[in-house]
């Protein structure tokens, strides 16, 4: 038996994946980055298959991170985690600028930017884990980092269907997604 209680100890920050594809810009929310060695600096995140930032990575070998702050509103992180990049152009309105590998990046409320070239990735099932090489980080303010502990409790947000966390019992009533 698996106490989920257990797994829930794991801690995650909270990050925008930004990916651009012949002249489109797209991105997704994700807990699931890490740094994986430091020589070379890589990082490996997880995305979901369906989304459409998993084909953009793929196809395009680039992606960006925005790390979020605690100052994030729940508007952001919905629309980078609650919509799909196929109906909606998720950068339209946020305001963003173009890494040096051309994958956008979130300005507002984010402390700091990495960019990154993937190098290999890995099938997960219903996900695949892209690791990369960083070619490029900086930051952009102080603050604290948004943690998924903080988003959970403090902005009493939920984890949708696609993430790899996510608990279908925890859904909130009346949400499908």
């Amino acid at each position: 038996m698996i106490d989920h209680r257990a797994l829930h100890k794991l801690t995650y920050g909270m990050y925008i994946i930004g990916v651009a594809e012949g002249g489109d810009d797209n991105g997704q929310v994700s807990n699931t980055l890490f740094q994986v060695a430091s020589e070379p600096l890589l990082v490996s995140v997880c995305i979901n298959k369906v989304n459409r930032t998993h084909g953009m990575i793929q196809r395009s070998g680039a992606f960006t991170v925005s790390v979020l702050s605690t100052t994030a509103p729940m508007s952001l992180i919905n629309l980078f985690g609650f919509h799909h990049g196929f109906d909606i152009e998720k950068f339209k309105e946020i305001p963003h600028r173009s890494a040096d590998n051309g994958a956008p990046m979130v300005l507002s409320h984010t402390l700091a930017y990495i960019e990154v070239s993937v190098k290999s990735s890995l099938d997960a099932v219903s996900h695949t884990l892209f690791l990369g090489q960083v070619t490029n980080a900086g930051m952009l303010q102080e603050g604290e980092p948004m943690t998924y502990e903080h988003y959970r409790t403090v902005l009493k947000g939920y984890t949708p269907v696609t993430a790899p966390t996510f608990r279908p019992h925890e859904r909130p009533p009346g949400i499908k997604g």
